[in-house]
């Protein structure tokens, strides 16, 4: 029996695409995570310097940054849990130093009580975030097919690597 030629064939592949209605899903998903574990959206946990949005730090105790915790387990300062002094000056031009820490004043019990906390707090939200966001995405996703498809169709036409 004759030998057969071996050519290599040629693989075809679909170019990636980026889907926006998943990336969408995620992005509520993580805010939802986010804001039942540590107080803040997504937005604040990873840009926000301090302890959550704006605001006294007296009332943003259990708000918690991505940064807050990178220090805490670095020991650097201002890492949430660590102590650290806050000078203010009074009326008469003096100065008074109070030993605070870095997730706000009299924290106490540290990361994992305020987390414990945030959970008590938005647990509930959290979890029904968690149910509700996908399926809504589904159904929406089943009933949005047909425009979504059109803008598809016109988006790979034209070379975009996005997909709705």
């Amino acid at each position: 029996m004759a030998r057969r030629k071996s050519r290599k064939m040629k693989k075809t592949r679909t170019p990636r695409t980026l889907n926006l209605f998943g990336v969408a899903e995620a992005a509520l998903i993580g805010n939802a995570v986010t804001q039942g574990f540590f107080g803040v959206g997504i937005g604040d946990f990873f840009l926000n310097k301090d302890g959550g949005p704006s605001g006294m730090v007296e009332t943003r105790v259990n708000q918690i940054t991505a940064r807050e915790i990178i220090n805490g387990i670095t020991g650097r300062t201002g890492g949430y849990g660590t102590t650290g002094s806050r000078t203010t000056t009074t009326m008469g031009g003096g100065k008074i130093t109070q030993n605070v820490y870095a997730g706000g004043p009299g924290m106490g019990g540290g990361l994992s009580a305020a987390i414990k906390t945030n959970l008590a707090e938005n647990g509930g939200q959290m979890l029904a975030s968690l149910v509700i966001i996908p399926v809504a995405f589904r159904v929406g996703s089943k009933l949005t097919r047909k425009p979504r498809a059109l803008v598809n169709k016109v988006g790979k036409m034209s070379g975009l690597p996005v997909r709705v």
